[in-house]
């Protein structure tokens, strides 16, 4: 049997070698390279605006909203507008930390993961973290995701070094990276799952009645966690995805993730434990296992989960992917034994390159027809302006934080030196506010009659899935398509989901 301290069968745990620290630095380059690229060119999306939202709130007003509890984005953002002129902060310096983190992760990876998975199976981890989709995506976006991310990885790896080198100090630094991944986002949590799990089934003696006991946990975890609708900051989350769905969960798992990768990842678990090597196992399927689990209880319950909660799972499932493509790739050329070299290595990379062409394939739509996954909000904005370079308008959208972004800079600071360009006012599309109008008819007219007593020219910037989630009767849609003219429309689609942005200005306008 493989123990704690041996390497894994055909791989070396060794510190790198100097060229593989220059394959290594060669993949960091990749990850920056792919990470900065376009970086200030994508539309801030609606949870971005939270976050300027959130940065250019009055403090005492951020610190007592549940964003509180999570706070790193809004403190990330609220030093660089305090570091510089304000006036001068573009969307791509907004998200330069969240890239930095991501691009440090690249490296992070390989060094932590060949400790589990050994020399060239973590180096192809780092290869599959540099060319990630998902992963590039999160590192360009002004949210705190991928320090999260780093964070969750940092804490997981100090974990498993700690418990190879007996070291409480490390365990301890373990611990402290997770308190940060938490306050980054909640679900940086879910890393102490594999963390406190792992001693307890590691041990020798574990028999069915510890199984027992972790099997009654997770009864008392279901039947416990209704009553996270109360408890802050959960209680705005609940509120705002009430419908529990756990087909969302699966899906956008099975998008994000991406299948090639989470069926080598399988492979790789199951070949890891074929090798005996149980320690290692062990702690790498609690890491990619647990926290879906319990996104999964939590969805199937209590409110709607989706694949971003699991970020912090992505490395275990590169690690297990990347184990599983090194051993498969070995594999076939050690039953080639007769040949030259290339005939020998060749055909051994076609899972490997499979699993890579897939994330280049998305890549490439990600920094192309994709514009980084996000619908062109900016040049929606741009639109209005160039129509109404000196009228006042009203908007009706279904993305207020960022119509208010891109049209009204600094609608939520305090500060009067800051009030940017306020070119009129911006109305969220709400289902509610239909409601207390009487209805989406009633509620469109009453805008109309109150942009034009202002002297302002209505407009609507909308997508269709998000009017039609709250607008499922279309009263407003045809409201909307009957009382004014589309002037301009932004196709695009995230995946399979539609993000075409359709600008629309009332038949009176001037």
């Amino acid at each position: 049997m493989t123990g704690p301290h041996q390497d894994p069968p055909g791989e070396s745990t060794l510190p790198f070698s100097g060229r593989q620290w220059l394959i290594l630095l060669a993949l960091t380059a990749l990850g920056a390279a792919l990470r900065l690229r376009n970086l200030g060119d994508w539309a801030f999306w609606v949870d971005e605006a939270h976050t300027w939202r959130d940065a250019t709130l009055p403090a005492e007003v951020f610190w007592s909203s549940n964003r509180s509890y999570y706070p790193t984005s809004f403190v990330v953002v609220r030093w660089l507008l305090d570091v510089m002129d304000p006036r001068t902060v573009t969307e791509g310096i907004l998200r330069l930390p969240f890239a930095i983190a991501g691009i440090v992760s690249v490296p992070l990876l390989a060094v932590y993961g060949r400790m589990l998975v050994g020399n060239v199976p973590a180096l192809f981890a780092a290869l599959l973290l540099a060319v990630n989709p998902w992963h590039i995506y999160w590192s360009q976006n002004a949210r705190s995701y991928s320090l999260m991310f780093l964070l969750s990885l940092l804490a997981a790896g100090c974990f498993w070094s700690g418990v190879q080198k007996k070291s409480a100090w490390r365990i301890i630094a373990a611990a402290l990276a997770g308190l940060l991944a938490v306050s980054c986002h909640s679900t940086g949590g879910l890393v102490f799952g594999p963390m406190l799990a792992y001693p307890l089934l590691a041990r020798r003696e574990c028999n069915a009645r510890l199984l027992a006991v972790l099997g009654g946990c997770i009864v008392v975890l279901i039947v416990t966690l209704p009553s996270l609708r109360h408890v802050p900051p959960f209680d705005e989350f609940v509120r705002a995805k009430a419908t529990p769905d756990l087909s969302h969960l699966i899906q956008t798992v099975a998008f994000y993730f991406r299948l090639p990768l989470l069926l080598t990842a399988v492979i790789g678990l199951w070949i890891q434990f074929q090798e005996r090597d149980r320690s290692r196992s062990l702690y790498l399927a609690l890491w990619a296992l647990l926290p879906l689990i319990a996104l999964a209880i939590l969805g199937a319950t209590v409110v709607k989960t989706t694949a971003r909660y699991a970020f912090g799972v992505l490395p275990a499932v590169l690690l297990l992917s990347s184990l599983a493509c090194v051993r498969l790739h070995n594999a076939v050329r050690d039953a080639l034994a007769e040949g030259n070299r290339a005939s020998r290595f060749l055909p051994g990379l076609a899972v490997p390159a499979l699993v890579c062409i897939d994330l280049l394939v998305y890549d490439y739509h990600y920094f192309t027809v994709q514009a980084g996954d996000r619908g062109l909000w900016h040049q929606a904005a741009r639109q209005i302006h160039d129509l109404e370079p000196t009228q006042k308008v009203t908007v009706l959208t279904v993305n207020e934080p960022t119509m208010q972004f891109y049209l009204r800079r600094w609608h939520y600071s305090s500060n009067p030196q800051l009030t940017g360009h306020a070119n009129g006012e911006v109305i969220s599309i709400e289902t509610y506010l239909m409601a207390d109008a009487g209805g989406a008819p009633q509620w469109f007219e009453l805008q109309a009659q109150r942009a034009q007593a202002r002297g302002n020219a209505l407009y609507a910037v909308v997508t269709l899935p998000e009017l039609r989630e709250k607008d499922p009767d279309r009263r407003l849609e045809r409201q909307i398509q009957s009382k004014m003219e589309l002037v301009a429309a932004y196709p695009i689609a995230v995946g399979p989901k539609d993000e075409t942005i359709f600008v629309y200005r009332a038949r009176d306008a001037k």
